[in-house]
């Protein structure tokens, strides 16, 4: 019997570990300030979350999608995405796809991170206003994609963030992750991303009725590894995907290079 790797290569990271717990503990209490009502000095004149329309993906389809878009990796000097393998970090879409090539975008995503790290109470308090402030435009009728270039367990850190939309979701390449989202009680659906080291992984959670993001070089096919392929590219809207054990096909982009061991050539 095969037996799943439930982990990615170890990588030496000089980015520091995040303290999630004091992170989770801030969370809770700026939920509770914010549902009373409590005033807070806001330190933070930009918005938090990315509207729908000014990402290009998030744009696609007709459900209104608003994305928190965090440094990634280690791109801060703190590590966002503990699962990562080193092809995935190397071409990193938010370092070399899109908006992301320009350094002011950059900068941005930098300085909000540094914002939840070194300001959490103030991150939140915010965060949660804006989600309120999308949910009355849309009558709650929106979606949240909490990790836009990050892979962090907000289940586990700030499940209240998933109080506000009809709709939340994100990719992700922990194992456990993906497996516990199936049996949650959270409106919160996660797709499975394939890194060329987890291939026992995926096969797993497409078994266990999950959906699997891969990567593909050029077009994509109807079925792999078995099972079919649905085009991802055609909007950003994971919850909706048929379930049962699909394939998530996104062509390769950026300056991703073909021969990595997560692109993968039909």
């Amino acid at each position: 019997m095969t037996t799943a790797t439930h982990s990615l290569p170890v990588l030496n990271d000089s980015a520091l570990s995040p303290n999630w717990r004091y992170i989770s503990g801030q969370a809770l209490i700026a939920y509770e300030d914010y549902k009373y009502g409590r005033p807070y000095k806001r330190l933070r004149k930009a918005r938090l979350l990315t509207p729908p329309g000014a990402n290009t993906k998030l744009a696609k389809g007709s459900i209104p999608i608003y994305g928190l878009t965090l440094a990634p990796a280690g791109m801060s000097g703190y590590q966002l995405c503990p699962w990562r393998s080193p092809e995935c970090e190397a071409a990193c879409l938010g370092k070399t796809a899109g908006r992301s090539r320009f350094s002011n975008v950059q900068e941005a995503r930098i300085a909000k991170t540094k914002y939840l790290m070194e300001h959490p109470y103030e991150f939140f308090r915010q965060l949660y206003e804006e989600l309120q402030a999308a949910s009355m435009k849309h009558s709650f009728e929106f979606a949240f994609r909490s990790n836009v270039l990050s892979d962090i367990p907000w289940e586990k850190i700030a499940p209240q963030l998933y109080d506000f939309a009809e709709w939340n979701y994100d990719y992700t390449k922990s194992f456990k992750r993906a497996m516990d989202s199936l049996n949650t009680p959270l409106a919160y659906h996660l797709t499975l991303s394939y890194s060329g080291h987890n291939y026992e992984d995926c096969i797993m959670y497409l078994n266990a009725g999950g959906n699997v993001a891969v990567v593909f070089a050029g077009d994509l096919p109807e079925r792999h590894w078995g099972v079919p392929v649905i085009n991802g590219d055609l909007s950003d809207a994971r919850f909706l995907d048929p379930v049962g054990g699909h394939i998530v096909g996104l062509k390769a982009k950026g300056n991703i290079e073909l021969d990595s061991p997560f692109v993968i050539t039909v």
